[in-house]
């Protein structure tokens, strides 16, 4: 709720970062530094970041590839970068229900020896604090709540609103958002960001482009018995518990000799409505392979999020008159390595050096800008985008001919396969409920402590959100619910990865728990009436990644 009548603060900034992810403060880093080089004034950098803390919403596997860190990072830096392993050993297989044969041979892109091994939390904390110092503003819990536009030109962000309560009522202590007025905007949202993808509709930027292709990743952290010998060692797999129609696979690090975390990526085209994103989860954690990695061991931290898989044919255009996207919100992830983190900071990287030479000359029209996406197409990331262009789409026509079209693109150098895969959005590929699809059978829940319910595993997300607030999460149009539940059992009960949806059988109609949410729009991407809408909510909220 966010009224117009209100008296709102006005603060004025040259440059402000929404999202304070990877992308943004390589942003904000890249930017200040290269001004201190250049002995330019320096700038007013605004990060703004909608979670508790910086971090709290940093969620990935994640095996870095550090070669983009070295035009970031100082070789100090370098040294000083928060890792928890590297990358010893490498194990790649395909599971089936009962085994799995190990892959022999993966090509050289997808070899991650000597990688470092990161808590994307801990990696985001520690580089918000290098853009403080370098004199970064960041300011945690505050959600932008709407783009600010003077004609078709980005000029700045209003914050969200705080003390509405839940019958759009203000309490004592209401706070109108401020409007926050900027010479350039840069998104760094994440994965369907909120102003993003307003941004994105409202200038058509990304017109032409196929859809996007997003997948749900859940993760969890597990406490296991010491084994020091095998630190380092990852595990990625595919095949089993995901069916031959559905794009996905799991991973297992060994981030330290008594920590591990374990995860299942599933793509959000996939078409069986009876899939539950959490009992695939545990029944990929049941698998003999897994299981015995988990032996032991004890849950201490859960989450999920989104990834935005689309590629290079996916990409919108990444800049628009006063405002840049940058990293995932771009929709940077390279899917066949499911690496976006190197994307992140190369992107990042590019926007500064971009920002750094328009306030030179003071020149912050769309022409000035266009030197962002003109300096990122020199990447190699952009490259590699471009090489494995047709791959994830492929995965349309099935498992097979998706697996020969990536190897055809590894192996040409994307001289194959040919032109361009058109896809249809994730929603569109949900088929109706009794289509005959036979799904694993997850272990029972509490069954021992690497088996927990979904309630229990959200404890270990943190995740808190204010109790008397307007829900964020709103179906748009209550009356088609019946249609829904009719056609496809109610789908957001089992594809939300956190609860928030239940079914009042009774009344055929769908209960929403917001306080559950983990914000990875899960539920607005696969919705297959396109019936559900997620807002920002209070600052503040969320889950509260700090070991992840």
């Amino acid at each position: 709720m966010q009224p117009e009548n209100c008296q709102r603060d006005v603060i004025e900034v040259d440059v402000l970062c929404v999202g304070a992810g990877v992308a943004s403060l390589a942003t904000a880093l890249t930017l200040l530094r290269k001004c201190a080089a250049a002995g330019t004034a320096k700038p007013t950098v605004m990060v703004i970041e909608k979670g508790a803390a910086v971090g709290g919403h940093s969620l990935s596997g994640a095996v870095l590839d550090p070669a983009a860190l070295t035009s970031l990072l100082t070789p100090e830096e370098l040294a000083a970068m928060p890792v928890e392993a590297r990358v010893t050993g490498e194990t790649m297989a395909r599971l089936t229900p009962t085994g799995h044969s190990q892959v022999p041979w993966a090509p050289p892109e997808m070899h991650a020896h000597g990688f470092p091994i990161i808590s994307l939390s801990k990696f985001t904390t520690w580089l918000g604090g290098l853009a403080e110092a370098a004199g970064a503003e960041i300011y945690p819990d505050m959600p932008g709540a709407e783009l600010l536009f003077e004609g078709e030109r980005v000029v700045g962000v209003r914050l969200r609103d705080k003390g509405w309560d839940k019958h759009g009522q203000k309490r004592a202590h209401f706070d109108a958002g401020a409007d926050i007025r900027a010479k350039v905007v840069v998104l760094g949202e994440g994965a369907c960001g909120f102003l993003t993808e307003k941004l994105k509709a409202k200038k058509q930027m990304a017109k032409g482009a196929n859809p996007q292709a997003y997948a749900i990743g859940l993760k969890e952290l597990f406490d296991v018995p010491a084994a020091p010998d095998r630190v380092g060692q990852i595990f990625h797999t595919f095949g089993y518990p995901l069916d031959s129609g559905t794009y996905g696979g799991g991973f297992l690090y060994r981030l330290g000799a008594t920590r591990v975390a374990v995860g299942l990526v599933i793509a959000l085209d996939y078409a069986p409505a009876e899939i539950n994103t959490h009992d695939l989860f545990r029944a990929f954690k049941a698998h003999p392979l897994i299981a015995k990695e988990l032996e032991g061991g004890e849950v201490c931290g859960y989450g999920a999020k989104v990834l935005p898989e689309g590629g290079f044919f996916a990409l919108p255009e990444l800049s628009t008159d006063g405002a840049l996207i940058v990293g995932d919100a771009a929709g940077l992830l390279d899917s066949v390595r499911l690496k976006g983190i190197h994307l992140a900071v190369q992107s990042g990287v590019c926007a500064g050096e971009t920002l750094a030479a328009c306030l030179q000359k003071d020149d912050f029209s769309a022409a000035a800008l266009q030197g962002y996406p003109t300096r990122f197409q020199q990447t190699q990331g952009w490259k590699d985008l471009h090489k494995v262009r047709n791959a994830r789409a492929a995965f349309k026509f099935g498992m097979l001919p998706g697996v020969a079209a990536t190897g055809l693109s590894l192996v040409t150098k994307g001289l194959l396969p040919p032109g361009r895969i058109h896809r249809e959005p994730d929603h569109a590929a949900l088929k109706k409920l009794g289509a005959g699809t036979q799904l694993p059978a997850p272990p029972r829940a509490n069954s021992s402590k690497q088996q927990l319910d979904l309630l229990t595993d959200l404890f270990h997300s943190g995740t808190k959100h204010e109790e008397d607030q307007p829900a964020h999460l709103h179906i748009l149009q209550p009356e088609r619910c019946k249609e829904c539940i009719k056609t496809y059992g109610a789908p957001c009960t089992r594809f939300c990865p956190a609860q928030v949806y239940e079914l009042e059988e009774h009344e055929q109609c769908i209960r929403i728990q917001a306080s559950n949410c983990l914000h990875c729009k899960t539920c607005q991407i696969k919705d297959p009436l396109q019936n559900i809408e997620w807002v920002t909510p209070e600052g503040g909220g969320g889950p509260a990644y700090r070991e992840m």
